[in-house]
């Protein structure tokens, strides 16, 4: 009897003791989870907009109707500030187009920068143009950017340039002989709509009034010798943009385009036709031309 006792009198006791330690166990604070891998993702996709150098390198190809070609090799660099689509770009651009009817080489220089403020984009652009034929131009041009709904952005350009290039005019002016110095300033104004259809595609219409004046020509043997003209040509065009991406960073546009060209009687320089041109009575020419340009992008 004593030993059946002490041997009950144990069990109770090692009894007592687990059931204590079992809720000591079950007080005690838990172990923090485990944080998942789409907790992890989550917190990536949360991280702050960082600033990014983009580049792109686009070739080109331009022909009018009326007789212009041009061909362009151009580099694009681009730092984008903030998420809200602040930026400011660099482009180096070489080129070759007609000059008084002669095919020469062309450089670009554009400093362009931009706002993202919500719906409203606006960007300027200032450039420099020079090359064979002594041609010599600043570029300016200003865009208004309005995203109607999420895929439709309606764009409003306006943009101008002036300067200068040489060029044979005793044809038209025999008191000019030799080579002359013709100068040109014009002004334009568009208005565009663009649709991101699909991430692949792009389609864009732009509608385009061009005034191209000329408004005197001086003689380079004879700079004593200037002829006052006041010439202007104007030229009202629709052009049709078709954006394809290829595949990653390659994207192919195509860009139709028709218009109607207003010459004035006398001479005055078509950009159409990339050089001076006289009419002895004003006329109107439709004409229709198109782009060819593959870009790549890269960071």
């Amino acid at each position: 009897m004593h030993h059946q006792r002490v041997i009950l009198i144990a069990g109770l006791f090692c009894l007592g003791v687990w059931g204590t330690s079992f809720r000591s166990l079950a007080d005690s604070p838990q172990a923090a989870p485990t944080v998942t891998s789409t907790a992890e993702d989550s917190t990536e996709e949360d991280q702050p907009f960082k600033p990014y150098w983009d580049n792109e390198i686009q070739f080109s190809s331009a022909n009018q109707q009326a007789g212009q070609s041009t061909n362009s090799l151009s580099y694009t660099g681009t730092q984008h500030f903030n998420e809200a689509g602040d930026f400011l770009s660099g482009e180096v651009e070489t080129s070759r187009q007609k000059i008084e009817g002669v095919f020469s080489s062309t450089g670009t220089l554009t400093v362009e920068g931009g706002l993202g403020i919500g719906i409203f984009s606006p960007s300027l652009s200032l450039g420099y143009e020079g090359g064979e034929n002594a041609l010599k131009q600043f570029n300016a041009n200003l865009a208004l950017d309005f995203q109607v709904v999420d895929p439709l952005t309606v764009s409003l350009g306006f943009g101008g340039n002036a300067g200068s290039h040489q060029g044979p005019v005793s044809q038209f002016y025999p008191s000019l002989p030799g080579i002359a110095r013709i100068d040109t300033a014009s002004a334009d104004a568009s208005l565009g709509l663009i649709l991101m259809a699909w991430d692949w595609w792009t389609i864009s219409t732009t509608a385009e009034f061009e005034y191209d004046n000329t408004y005197e020509l001086q003689g380079i043997d004879h700079p004593n010798i200037k002829v006052p003209v006041n010439q202007a040509d104007q030229i009202a065009s629709l052009t049709l943009g078709l954006d394809f991406t290829l595949f990653k960073s390659f994207v192919l546009d195509l860009s139709p385009e028709l218009g109607k060209e207003y010459l004035p009687a006398g001479s005055v320089y078509s950009p159409l036709t990339g050089g001076l041109v006289k009419n002895s009575s004003p006329s109107t020419n439709n004409f229709v031309g198109g782009t060819v340009s593959v870009s790549y992008s890269f960071q």
